[in-house]
């Protein structure tokens, strides 16, 4: 474990804003018609007041309306989103959905910020430290809203030490129309893609609403081997409280297999070459693609499967100063990866995964002039169904958004972590000890706007790395 102390950082932010108006918004939204004040800098897990736009930049989020986005070619997946927005990178090797392919913030790769769905975390599961995101398992379908909240500054979010991505899904409506709204798409495209997809949004006597979503995407891929085949489900059902408040029950089920390219070589007897594809050698494999698998080889099976199953369960009340927000959650996951090497042997690695958690947060509550505070904490273990609390990680939170004057705002507070996992005496693992390890890593922020195209801020915070 690492634990990260970045420099101070000093970063002038410009936006130019010719085409988009909604660039230019301040980061407080009045609502006349619902009468609620929005702070978009530090939404999390609620509505958004600007529905009408596609994507609304402020200097500390860029917020992404799925339902509204459009790009050249077709949107089928999260990360063909998130290509569009400011400050991203998205690394892609392949037309086929890859579960070793990531996304950059600011350069930073994916073991330096966390990826959130409805405020909960969805990367680093398990027991066996795979630090990466597999955007295979995480389907566009039922989502509403993306946020991207860039830089280490937040304390709302742990491990985010470039930033993070919270992708918040559809949770029905509170109506007494019992006519739901019905999205069907079917998609085709190059190398044998298809792609169905149907979602169904609605409620039922002002009390009840949900929102269910199903897919299937297949394709054959450009290179030899190097195919995909997803099934996924969907499904929010909210409970809308007379306090005003909402609880709502997720539950998601993601069956994934993709098939790893493998050698087509012409002059390598071993590879059994295919003329009906292009040529790959042995020695031009991106090795980061084929991940732990190596140089994979035609003859056996030769792919990642995976299956997720996610359950949760979101409350939400609105209190007369702030809101307080509480989630349990538990997720079951399973990992299969074969691959045929040069010999003819095969390589097998299988593996379950268990997640599970619970989260309480007070959030914005102003109790003294200019200052908007938010408190909580964390808890969940991480392992297998056999070791479920081989990680045990605690975290607690305060954050203070303090504004200083009219263009002067001061963001700070600090996060204090517990880390506990089963270890080992070197040299003998028959002698299993717990390790644990306290952090506290503060955080600050300092924005002068001068106008509502530039910003200048400066930031320095202390943050801690899993491994």
């Amino acid at each position: 474990m690492k634990v990260i102390k970045s420099k101070l950082v000093i970063m002038m932010s410009i936006f130019f804003l010719f085409s988009i108006p909604a660039y230019g918004l301040a980061q407080e939204v009045d609502t006349e018609k619902e009468g609620k004040r929005y702070r978009l800098d530090k939404v999390i897990v609620r509505d958004h007041p600007l529905r009408e736009e596609s994507m609304v930049v402020t200097p500390d989020v860029t917020v992404i309306n799925v339902d509204k986005f459009q790009k050249a070619g077709s949107v089928e997946t999260i990360r063909d989103v998130l290509s569009e927005a400011l400050g991203l990178s998205v690394l892609q090797s392949s037309v086929t959905p890859n579960q070793s392919e990531g996304i950059y913030i600011r350069g930073m790769d994916q073991s330096r910020y966390q990826i959130f769905m409805d405020g909960r975390p969805m990367r680093l599961h398990g027991s066996h430290g795979y630090f990466k995101m597999d955007w295979t398992t995480v389907p566009l379908d039922n989502v509403e809203t993306i946020e991207i909240i860039r830089g280490s500054h937040s304390l709302l979010y742990p491990f985010s030490m470039g930033g993070a991505i919270n992708i918040i899904t559809k949770k029905g409506k509170k109506t007494d129309d019992l006519k739901p709204d019905c999205i069907v798409r079917t998609g085709f495209g190059p190398y044998g893609a298809q792609s169905y997809s149907a979602n169904v949004t609605g409620g039922m006597l002002e009390t009840i609403g949900y929102s269910l979503a199903a897919a299937h995407r297949e394709g054959d891929g450009y290179l030899r081997g190097n195919d995909y085949n997803t099934d996924n489900f969907n499904g929010r059902f909210s409970f809308y409280l007379p306090t005003g408040g909402t609880i709502t029950y997720g539950v998601d089920h993601v069956d994934t297999v993709t098939g790893y390219a493998v050698i087509n070589d012409p002059d390598d007897p071993a590879s059994n070459y295919d003329p009906g594809y292009p040529i790959v050698r042995s020695g031009e494999v991106d090795t980061f693609t084929h991940d732990n698998e190596g140089k994979a080889y035609a003859g056996g099976k030769n792919q990642w499967e995976r299956t997720v199953n996610d359950q949760h369960v979101l409350i939400e009340q609105p209190l007369t100063v702030g809101e307080l927000r509480g989630q349990i959650y538990q997720q079951l996951s399973k990992r299969d990866r074969y691959a045929r090497l040069a010999d003819g042997s095969d390589k097998w690695n299988y593996k379950e995964e268990y997640t599970g958690g619970f989260a309480l947060d007070y959030l914005d509550f102003d109790l003294i002039n200019n200052h908007s505070l938010s408190i909580g904490g964390d808890y969940r273990n991480q392992g297998t169904p056999d070791n479920k609390d081989f990680y045990a990680i605690t975290a607690l939170f305060i954050q203070d958004v303090w504004s200083v004057a009219d263009p002067v705002t001061l963001t700070f507070g600090t996060r204090w972590y517990e880390f506990a996992t089963d270890s080992y005496e070197f040299g003998d693992i028959s002698k299993k000890t717990r390790r644990i390890e306290r952090e506290w890593c503060p955080k600050a922020r300092l924005d002068y706007e001068f106008d509502d195209s530039l910003s200048l801020y400066a930031s320095v915070s202390r943050e801690m790395r899993m491994p």
